[in-house]
């Protein structure tokens, strides 16, 4: 890469290994929702078994003394659901959903692969509520 001219810097002059390192380093939501389709190089890098195989459908924003888990935006799920789950969920081996996702991203599609499935930031009666519907 020819680094003498930094006018010239540009995201896809980095090497695939490069970016792989950067999408790994950001929230896989939103490399999701914000980098399919833009180049087929990125949705190749993107939609690699070894980077989708494990997929965080939470949003953690806010790192402190007190994790916090917070709901996707509905626009970002929406798209998410209806764009992209049905073109990776035969690579998902381990999910994780909020409860105010679960619904849509479990009901979006099955995922023959999963394995794992972690419930984040449930109350009990929720979660209890939920099983016992799909029960009866």
């Amino acid at each position: 890469m020819n680094i003498s001219n930094n006018n010239h810097l540009n995201i896809l002059h980095l090497s695939n290994e490069i970016l792989f390192i950067i999408f790994n380093k950001l929230n896989k939501v939103d490399v999701l929702y914000s980098l399919v389709d833009i180049t087929q190089r990125f949705n190749q890098l993107i939609f690699d078994p070894f980077y989708i195989h494990n997929l965080n459908m939470t949003s953690m924003t806010m790192k402190s003394f007190y994790d916090r888990v917070y709901s996707i935006d509905n626009q970002v799920l929406e798209r998410i659901c209806k764009n992209i789950l049905p073109r990776i969920y035969h690579q998902i081996t381990e999910l994780i959903v909020e409860q105010y996702s679960m619904e849509r991203v479990l009901q979006t599609i099955d995922y023959p692969q999963l394995y794992s499935l972690t419930l984040m930031d449930f109350s009990e009666e929720v979660l209890f509520n939920h099983l016992t519907s799909k029960l009866i």
